[in-house]
């Protein structure tokens, strides 16, 4: 598939009907913002001039951006008291957001259904602070519950000496006792709770200022104990536990006494939270959108297949109150870069995720998702092909895209553990046994060379197929003198296919090196080097200066020498694909001949020493096959064909779900 196209959509209305037009483009959720004044300031803008469009026209000067903002504060507290009173779930329902609504009105009316409940919030809240306040007290005065019969009234109101209840780190507790000659007052250790401890202390009234700074250099911190309890530690821990237990009837009763008003405006809270979330993302978007004294307008880009579904929603609600501008997107260079939105059939969508860790794909360039999903499957399979653990792999890959929908690690998982499983067919390998399966095409152990050169072979078919892809792409942008004479262009691929020939002609065919081989590369050499000078003559017609500074060619000439190079690493690199298919088998043998001697030796283990190996075997070295399968793929094509400086498409949306 490819990346799909874009057009460029502008809308231009009455500044009273910005709000709404706004909300519709959210919950459409195809369009992706560009800034306004930018679009508008491009070379390739034009408002077409008509009695509609005349007013628009007359304020194209005077556009600015979009300033106002709205504060949405009050709003949240006031939704979030009554979801709290009401016990409502947060929860966006597309039907309320969908109703034609003043969101000022609508606040308006919700603020009137909080007056009639606040009072009894009010309670509800006070109450609720005081439970807290009661339960802080009941912790506290529960660290004295060894002296049971001590009396607290007598404890708080002492007349000449003054009592803490405090807790300090044990490390400051450890400094305290040290230092305990030095402080003027009774410290007692009542308690210990995790890394503090609790203590008790008596001081003179008249040593209490002393006291408190020598307390303050531990970072104590203290304890409150109420001063409206009396009796004993016992009675006072009654007291507190009954009055929390009565301030919690009454809040239930309260909160029953609201059931009513509970069924008749729980739909309106649950609107007020789904409508709040809207207009606070319409707030946010309001930055790209420029305005005049009467009209604003707004850009973004459109897949193509939802242009007609957003205008007809656009016209079916405004009708002619709206100017509607539907464009093509510009030709490389006017300044206005679409985003790229993906569009792969399922086989290949996952793999969108592994090309996006290099890049995103640029709207102009060929979307590589499926010539990367399908060489990464082949490459994984070959260097890591296992009837069995392939099928783990693969099944494993189907519970994690069950567990963890949101990403394509699952999908990309079970495709690499298919392909694993077919090399297994290939190689004749189950689990690392040889000896369960006869090899449909080779194995791998008993034909070292031919799998290598069949790596080889595979890499020079994977490299071609890169320098296609390139060529392709400078064609797609209009850039005919990298297409024809650029390195990773027609003359790099000519140059790089009769570098294969020489290699054949003097290491196959043990011929020399003739004459006009030589001239061939050097000539192709000599083309790349002068690409821009050659281009501007031949192909440009003199439009091009084509003048390089001698600093430029010497960077030239290193960059072709570096080519040169690349082009021999990068095909000997694909040897590491018969490498690791080797290395699977001979992993499996050391296992296997270490469970051997378990046997011979008497021990039961052996088959465990084999499942172990299996663990290994398919965790460590599938990880590796898999790092060096997008090694591949990165440095070995992707340098040669893909850019990656895309922008992701982004379109404007609620976030998270909506429930219809």
């Amino acid at each position: 598939m490819s990346v799909e196209k874009m057009q460029i959509m502008g809308i231009i209305g009455k500044i009273n009907l910005l709000n709404r037009v706004l909300r519709l483009i959210i919950l459409n959720g195809s369009m992706h913002m560009i800034n306004a004044l930018a679009r508008i300031n491009s070379i390739d803008f034009f408002l077409p001039p008509s009695e509609k469009n005349i007013e628009a026209i007359e304020e194209e000067p005077f556009l600015k951006p979009y300033s106002q903002k709205r504060d949405f504060t009050q709003d949240e507290q006031a939704i979030k008291l009554l979801q709290d009173l009401f016990d409502i779930k947060p929860q966006i329902k597309r039907e309320y957001l969908e109703q034609d609504y003043d969101y000022s009105d609508f606040m308006g009316q919700f603020n009137e259904i909080l007056k009639k409940i606040q009072p009894t919030a009010d309670e509800i809240k006070e109450k609720s602070r005081l439970i807290d306040k009661k339960r802080e007290y009941l912790n506290n005065i529960k660290y004295l519950s060894n002296f049971q019969n001590l009396d607290i009234g007598r404890l708080i109101y002492m007349k000449y000496l003054v009592f803490r209840l405090i807790k300090i780190t044990r490390e400051n507790y450890d400094k305290l006792k040290k230092n305990y000659e030095n402080i003027p007052a009774i410290v007692l250790k009542i308690a210990v709770e995790g890394k503090y401890v609790i203590l008790a202390s008596f001081a003179p009234e008249t040593l209490e200022e002393t006291l408190e700074k020598i307390f303050s250099s531990l970072n104590y911190t203290q304890l409150p104990i109420p001063k409206d309890v009396n009796g004993t530690v016992s009675e006072a821990i009654n007291q507190l536990t009954q009055s929390i237990k009565e301030d919690q009837e009454l809040i239930e009763s309260l909160k029953k006494s609201l059931e009513s008003y509970r069924e008749e405006y729980q739909e309106e809270v649950k609107k007020g939270y789904s409508r709040l979330q809207l207009e606070k993302k319409v707030e946010e978007i309001k930055s790209e959108i420029a305005v005049g004294n009467k009209f604003f307008f707004m850009f973004g880009f459109v897949p193509i297949g939802n242009v007609s579904k957003l205008k007809s929603e656009l016209d079916k609600n405004f009708g002619n109150q709206l100017i509607i501008l539907v464009d093509d997107v510009n030709q490389p260079g006017s300044g206005s870069t679409p985003p790229t939105k993906l569009n792969n059939i399922k086989l290949f969508s996952p793999f969108e995720t592994l090309v996006k860790m290099y890049g995103t794909p640029n709207y102009r360039e060929k979307d590589p998702t499926t010539f990367f999903g399908l060489t990464y499957m082949i490459l994984f399979g070959a260097m890591f092909g296992d009837v069995g653990q392939g099928l783990v792999l693969f099944i494993g890959g189907l519970i994690s895209g069950l567990i963890w929908k949101k990403t394509d690690m699952g999908g990309i998982l079970n495709r690499i553990g298919l392909s694993s499983t077919i090399f297994g067919f290939f190689y004749g390998s189950v689990f690392g046994s040889e000896d369960i399966l006869p090899a449909l095409i080779i194995r791998p152990m008993a034909n070292i060379n031919n799998l290598l050169i069949f790596s080889v072979i595979f890499g020079i078919v994977l490299t071609l197929s890169s320098y296609v892809y390139s060529i392709i792409n400078y064609g797609q942008e209009r850039n005919i003198t990298e297409g024809l004479l650029g390195r990773n262009g027609l003359a790099g691929l000519s140059f790089y296919l009769v570098l294969l020939f020489t290699i054949f002609w003097i290491f196959i065919a043990h011929q020399n090196v003739t004459p006009i081989l030589v001239m061939i590369m050097t000539g192709l050499l000599l083309l790349m080097l002068f690409r821009v000078p050659l281009s501007s003559k031949l192909i440009y017609s003199n439009k091009l200066s084509g003048v390089l500074s001698i600093n430029d060619y010497i960077e030239e000439g290193f960059g072709i020498i570096e080519t040169l190079i690349s082009m021999l690493s990068n095909t000997i690199s694909f040897l590491r694909v018969g490498a690791f298919a080797l290395n699977h088998v001979g992993l499996y043998i050391a296992f296997l001949t270490l469970a051997q001697m378990i046997r011979n030796s008497g021990g039961r283990w052996a088959i465990l020493i084999l499942i172990l190996g299996n663990i290994i075997i398919l965790t460590l070295e599938a990880l590796i096959v898999f790092i060096q399968a997008l090694r591949l793929e990165y440095y070995e094509l992707f340098t040669k064909y893909y850019r990656g400086d895309g922008k992701d498409y982004n379109p404007v949306r609620m976030n998270g779900n909506i429930s219809y």
